[in-house]
């Protein structure tokens, strides 16, 4: 897309030499004659950057670099002015604007300093994004201990694609580190300095998740005060990831597939207007996306763009290799950061990781190693500090052993439903999904919530 730049300028004359300057040198030019037409205007349309006048006739420049703050902190905004003064700069920047210009100006100093403004924008913003500490970095989270060979395999096939643009289709029970292995797919690609961006698609309800990905104008619906950038603009020149694809709906879906095909999209309520970006599409699931189209419930066309490179992740309980220096890692890890002075774990503690299934996958054990060390009084993790769940800790598991997770989750979602006296939201909410996500699963796995209704 274009850099989007905003004049704001009750000078006709000036105001046209400036946009016309200023779309000679690449840019999407909009022009406000006043700050009430600016606000509006920031509040409908994307911005990058925006060229004001200090003294306007009802709103003043500062009024409109406090405003543009309000709808976007990454908007860079210069002052113009015929009376500078160095009180009029301070406060300038000391609200944020980025620079000030004195009249008259000449246009390709203009130009420059639009040029700065945008490019200080996009490293202002890779800053932020490398000094997230809610991501880190995939390493942190052991995504790359892998001795097994079916890990191996898929860190081999990772190294291979992630230079390329391929759609990728990541599938594995919960728990297993779809979203990290997508981020290795992101960090190895040219893209790495570009968004990540993250959604849940089983976390928000359609007509929600469907305003989140493409976004809306204001006024698209009931609520929609200001146009909303969706998630699919955010990751221009970056990489989406889509998990739990599976639980999006069919309207949904083709709007996905226009954006794999076409690289654009309409947001909700723009009457036809067409969004141009550049994103790559790595999708994850938990579910048979090949059971869903043969059911009709995911259609067949989007199957077979999203499958373009197929990951699957096997369980933690076929990756018996990987288990102790996970375990191990994440020992390491949790000693650093709650300043215990844990060093290992006793032989009866490594006997009891290796015989646990581990339903709930790397992040069971994570979640079991964390509690470990935060709970424990000596150097050495105990198997009494290690409490696990599930399955019966004499029950040895063997390479070819598995676990009837169906059992595992029919009995959860069944008292869950017990405790609610069958209120399906709040058994959602008790378990930590969706509405929509339990009803389907007490139809796949065929409950009869209504008998807990009595209950």
């Amino acid at each position: 897309m274009a850099d989007r730049v905003l004049i704001v300028e009750d000078n006709e004359a000036l105001r046209v030499g400036v946009r016309l300057s200023l779309e000679e040198a690449g840019y999407a030019v909009q022009e406000a004659s006043s700050g009430e037409e600016a606000v509006r205007k920031l509040e409908s349309e994307p911005c990058h950057v925006v060229v004001t006048d200090i003294r306007l006739g009802d709103l003043s420049g500062v009024d409109i670099l406090k405003k543009a703050k309000e709808v976007n902190s990454e908007i860079e905004v210069i002052l113009m002015t015929a009376y500078a003064t160095v009180e009029t700069a301070v406060q300038a920047l000391r609200l944020g604007a980025f620079d000030y210009i004195q009249k008259p100006f000449d246009m390709e100093h203009l130009q420059h300093r639009v040029r700065t403004a945008l490019r200080m924008g996009r490293m202002r913003g890779e800053l932020e994004f490398y000094q997230k500490a809610e991501y880190r970095n995939a390493l942190d989270e052991g995504a790359l201990i892998a001795e097994s060979r079916g890990m191996k395999e898929i860190l081999s096939v990772i190294r291979k694609v992630a230079p390329t643009p391929a759609t990728i289709l990541i599938t594995g029970e919960t728990g297993t580190g779809k979203e990290l292995l997508a981020s290795l797919v992101h960090f190895g690609s040219p893209r790495a300095k570009g968004p990540f961006v993250k959604v849940n698609c089983a976390a928000l309800h359609e007509n929600l998740l469907e305003s989140e990905l493409f976004g809306h104008e204001r006024g698209a619906f009931t609520g929609a005060e200001k146009l909303r950038i969706g998630r699919f603009e955010q990751a221009d020149k970056g990489t989406i990831f889509l998990d739990e694809i599976g639980d999006m709906s069919s309207t949904t879906q083709a709007k996905v597939l226009r954006v794999l095909q076409e690289q654009e999209f309409e947001r909700l309520g723009s009457s036809g207007r067409s969004v141009k970006v550049d994103v790559r599409v790595v999708t994850a699931t938990n579910r048979e996306l090949r059971d869903e189209v043969k059911e009709g419930r995911f259609r067949q066309d989007l199957y077979f763009r999203l499958n373009v490179v197929n990951l699957r992740i096997p369980p933690l309980r076929e990756r018996l290799d990987d288990i102790l220096p996970l375990a191990r890692f994440f020992l390491d890890r949790f000693a650093v950061d709650f300043k215990k002075k844990v060093s290992g774990f006793s032989p009866e503690a490594i006997e009891k990781i290796r015989r646990y299934a581990w339903p709930g996958n790397v992040r069971e054990l994570q979640n079991s190693i964390e509690r470990a060390v935060l709970l424990s009084d000596g150097e050495t993790i105990g198997a009494h500090n290690l409490t696990l769940e599930g399955r019966a800790e004499g029950d040895a598991m063997t390479p070819g052993d598995t676990l009837n997770l169906e059992d595992l989750e029919r009995g959860a979602i069944q008292g869950a439903l017990r405790a609610t006296r069958g209120v399906q939201k709040d058994a959602a909410e008790l378990l930590g999904v969706t509405p929509r996500v339990l009803n389907y699963k007490i139809q796949i796995l065929k409950i009869d919530w209504k008998l807990f209704r009595e209950v």
